[in-house]
């Protein structure tokens, strides 16, 4: 497997590094799905450099070092430093902030033509999108429900302060062809947004396929 289509470059490998580059998909309590040049596969931290505060804990969009196991579990031993970040308070008090998404390149923003749209959320996202070192895109959703969206799309510009601005429905396409132009082998996107905004319908219609329920 080419993990360069995955967003990794050399670049981010140590000088001596030892193992090989992966990068974490999922993860599911203490056990993390990865991509690596081996294919899909499961890995788990290494004690002595995890819970030693050694290592940052993975998190998904991670760029990390395993030992391979052809036969179980890898072994996970360094984390790799992040381009970008989203992070949050960590519930374990003691380990400070918690990082929930990593390495990624474009934030997009997600807003919907109905009782969702707000123009004081959408600035709050966006900060938080800037924050995270990415690049904020702001996706006004199910355009099928209005017939008139040009005030929305005036405030979102406005609110926006020189981010795209991109206008879709999942039901009937518009607008998908030119957001997933942004979408492309090596880059990564997140997707944020309020629940109901529609993220997992734009998701699936981008695929083609039904990634998420």
């Amino acid at each position: 497997m080419d993990l360069r289509k995955y967003g990794f470059t050399p670049d981010l490998l140590p000088e001596n590094a030892q193992g090989s580059p992966a990068r974490v998909t999922a993860v599911h309590k203490d056990r993390y799905a990865l991509v690596c040049e081996y294919g899909e596969t499961y890995g788990r931290l290494k004690t002595k450099e995890y819970y030693g505060g050694f290592e940052e804990f993975p998190t998904v969009g991670d760029f990390v070092l395993i030992r391979h196991n052809p036969g179980g579990d890898s072994r996970i031993v360094k984390t790799l430093p992040r381009r970008t970040f989203f992070s949050r308070r960590d519930p374990a008090s003691d380990r400070g902030e918690q990082a929930v998404a990593a390495n990624f390149d474009n934030v997009f923003i997600m807003q919907s033509f109905n009782q969702n749209f707000n123009t004081r959320r959408l600035e709050r996202y966006l900060t938080l999108a800037r924050q995270s070192g990415a690049v904020p895109v702001v996706v006004l959703t199910k355009a099928d429900l209005v017939r008139e969206y040009a005030s929305y799309l005036r405030a979102a510009e406005d609110t926006a302060a020189g981010a795209p601005v991109y206008i879709v429905s999942a039901k009937n396409g518009t607008g998908l062809v030119d957001l997933a132009a942004l979408m492309t082998p090596g880059k990564t996107a997140v997707f944020l947004g309020s629940s109901g905004v529609g993220k997992s319908s734009l998701v699936n219609a981008l695929a083609g396929e039904e990634l998420m329920e």
